[in-house]
């Protein structure tokens, strides 16, 4: 029954994943869940009541499409909601292709090796019914340095196009040129344009033309003359890509290694030049495996396969002045994926956008959706950045400042140096900084750049940064305490624990041992959890530092909370016993930070040892600092757990709508587990099965796709609850 209730989840879920497919707006995600349902070709009733009951029976009858059910509900959270398009040369140019293939001026910008000119190529093809003509003209073939000899391209496109008795004599050219194509339903490429000047000379406002114009660096003039929007190429998808390297190598050669291949096309940039170089190496090595691993590895050491794909990043960084290549240069050296325009600005000392806009121009650095930038890693292996390490430090100092903004952030205002103090900071505290971005709170940046962590403490552990280090993990714990990321914290506190160890600081190392601990139970990974704390223990003697002992002594007691949770026998009498000491050293202390926090920990401890009325009167005494909103919230929570337990589902009530509140203004969000399932509580209490199921049902959900211990204790609860039960 408990099995059939975990079912009972997934089947609602589904249901709402996959509504909008049932009504013809499907996403990706809809889509293949709508597929797996129907795969037997049967009708998918059209109530969510039916179609719930019709996925329990499938079910029922077949473990494995349970188990496929479960797959692509977890695969649902990271589908891209873009469709992908059909595997075809030029298969991730189709939106650009169709925006091309109509009358007017075009304006197309990419590095070299994008496929510019393949692609206009591709344009005229799909134009060759509707056109009477087409020219294409490398203008690089008539240049005298940077001087353009336009008459003579202006007599190339006449020839091309069909035009008679072109003649030698340049006004009476630009005249022909001018008139003589007016009323032509003609295509017309222009390749490698230099500048706004050129394509003036050669662009007219031929009513019935198609006019391709194509850059290798798109400059602030050519964005002002041209009176559209550009087209910047960039990679391939990861079909197109495929395809590319298939056509010189064939596809059995990369079906046998799709690991390998998906990483070979990363490290390409999905560059189609870059591309068919890789394919034309592995067409020599047919039929010999592991050629695609191998060619990757080489690459990772560049040598004699890295020396294929520099000519194209070559060409363009030669474009760039002086100035602008030594400063892309410092860029490649940034240890992240992506970077921001300010993360530039810091990295480079100084103001950044005319570089930003510079590098863009010249389709050396890309902008995301999200409006983060990130360098072609060709561009970084070409450059090969040996690591200006002054550039360095003073992004990773000003990095480490804004995040500190979002762990003091987390101090009520007006908080003294002693409640900082409390917040057990064990390593040396930087100097506030000014936050420069009035429209962001800090920890609202602090989860946006958070992904960079890792690679960042990484770079500054191997180049003797330490202190900063440890000062970053510090900052790291506002993240983890008001949104979670608790994968992400634990692989930057172990950078963290090194950096404490090879300064000598056992203290900083016991914190991060105990945050990663803490971590674990969060995970309901106890064995880890249990090893962690033990090596915090270990650090911390008798009466080395009281305040951190009595740290030491919560986490250990949440840790026997959860397996208390899990069934072992005398674990809430021992997280009793270890929170009641922790109180002793506060109070002893006049830690009432920390005081607050334990007090609250207590009263939790006696609601689940059916105690609510001694919780209740313990928390008459628990107060969170003025100002905190956060940990008031979590003193509300613990009251609506102690009526719950009472049967008062009114009060709790009262106390739920007050802890929503709060942690909305404290910006905290990994609460909302709990409260669901406490209102959940309230709902069975008060006889609404509906509303309890839905609330347990999403709680059960969320431990499932975590693969955390509890989802089987919300999956028991739900089959217990029953319409009428």
């Amino acid at each position: 029954m408990a099995g059939m209730s975990m079912i009972e989840v997934l089947a609602s879920e589904a249901v709402r994943v996959m509504a909008p497919s049932v009504a013809g707006a499907a996403s990706g995600g809809a889509r293949r869940l709508l597929a797996l349902l129907t795969n037997r070709g049967e009708r998918l009733p059209a109530d969510p009541a039916g179609r719930v009951a019709f996925i329990l029976r499938r079910a029922r009858e077949d473990e494995t499409f349970a188990a496929e059910l479960a797959q692509e509900l977890v695969a649902v959270d990271s589908v891209d909601a873009v469709a992908v398009v059909a595997p075809a040369l030029f298969a991730d140019r189709e939106e650009v292709r169709a925006r091309l293939a109509a009358p007017g001026v075009r304006l197309i910008g990419g590095a070299h090796g994008t496929g510019k000119t393949a692609l206009a190529w591709q344009v005229v093809h799909d134009l060759r019914e509707s056109i009477n003509a087409y020219a294409v003209v490398d203008l690089d073939e008539y240049r005298d340095g940077a001087v353009l000899r336009v008459t003579e391209v202006r007599q190339e496109v006449l020839r091309q196009l069909g035009v008679p008795q072109v003649d030698d004599t340049a006004p009476i050219v630009a005249d022909q040129y001018r008139r003589a194509l007016r009323h032509r339903r003609f295509a017309l490429v222009l390749d490698n344009v230099a500048g706004a000047a050129e394509a003036e000379a050669l662009v007219h406002p031929w009513e019935h033309a198609t006019v391709l114009v194509t850059t290798r660096v798109l400059t602030q003039d050519l964005r002002v003359w041209h009176p559209g929007r550009p087209e910047v190429l960039g990679a391939v998808d990861p079909d197109g890509a495929e395809l590319i390297l298939a056509s010189r190598c064939g596809p059995e050669m990369l079906a046998a290694e799709p690991d390998a291949v998906r990483e070979l096309i990363r490290r390409c940039d999905g560059i189609p030049s870059i591309l068919g170089q890789a394919g034309a190496w592995l067409a020599r090595r047919q039929g010999k495996p592991g050629a695609v691993a191998e060619m990757v590895a080489r690459l990772r050491g560049a040598g004699e396969v890295g020396t294929l794909f520099d000519d194209s990043v070559r060409l363009s960084v030669a474009e760039l002045d002086a100035g602008t290549a030594a400063d892309l240069v410092t860029l490649a050296g940034h240890p992240g994926t992506d970077i921001s325009d300010a993360g530039v600005a810091a990295l480079l000392g100084r103001p950044a956008d005319d570089l930003v806009d510079r590098l863009l121009d010249a389709a050396l650095l890309v902008r995301g959706p999200h409006g983060r930038l990130s360098l072609l890693w060709s561009v970084r292996r070409h450059l090969r950045p040996a690591g200006d390490d002054a550039a360095f430090a003073r992004y990773l100092r000003w990095f480490r400042d804004l995040a500190g903004a979002a762990d003091l952030a987390m101090d009520p205002a007006g908080v003294t140096d002693r409640a900082r103090e409390g917040r057990l900071r064990r390593y040396p505290a930087p100097e506030p900084a000014a936050w420069p971005f009035p429209h962001l709170r800090p920890v609202d940046w602090l989860q946006g750049e958070a992904h960079l962590v890792p690679d960042l403490l990484r770079e500054a552990h191997h180049r003797g940064y330490h202190v900063e280090v440890l000062q970053l993990c510090g900052a790291m714990e506002a993240l983890l305490t008001l949104r979670g990321h608790h994968w992400l914290c634990l692989e930057a506190n172990a950078w963290g624990i090194a950096g404490a160890e090879a300064l000598g600081l056992p203290l900083a190392a016991a914190r991060l041992h105990a945050l990663q601990g803490r971590i674990h139970v969060l995970l309901g990974q106890l064995d880890r959890a249990d090893a962690e704390l033990s090596a915090a223990e270990s650090l911390v003697p008798d009466d080395a530092d009281r305040q951190l002992t009595s740290s030491l002594l919560e986490f250990r007691a949440r840790w026997a909370q959860e397996r208390a949770r899990l069934g072992a026998t005398g674990e809430l009498a021992s997280a009793e016993s270890m929170l009641r000491r922790a109180v002793t050293i506060d109070r002893a202390l006049d830690d009432r930070r920390g005081l607050g926090l334990h007090l609250r920990m207590l009263a939790n401890v006696l609601v689940e040892a059916s105690r609510a009325g001694e919780a209740l009167a313990l928390l008459d005494g628990a107060a969170a600092p003025a100002g905190d909103a956060r940990n008031a919230a979590r003193i509300h929570l613990v009251r609506a757990k102690a009526w719950l337990s009472l049967g008062a589902a009114a009060e709790a009530t009262g106390e739920l709508d007050r802890a929503r509140g709060l942690t909305t203004d404290s910006g905290a969000t990994q609460y909302e587990l709990e409260l669901a399932d406490l209102r959940g509580w309230a709902a069975h209490l008060t006889g609404d099965t509906e509303a309890a199921r839905k609330w347990w049902g999403w709680v059960a959900y969320q431990y499932f796709l975590g693969e955390h211990p509890r989802a089987r204790e919300f999956a028991d609860r739900l089959s217990r609850e029953t319409p009428g039960s």
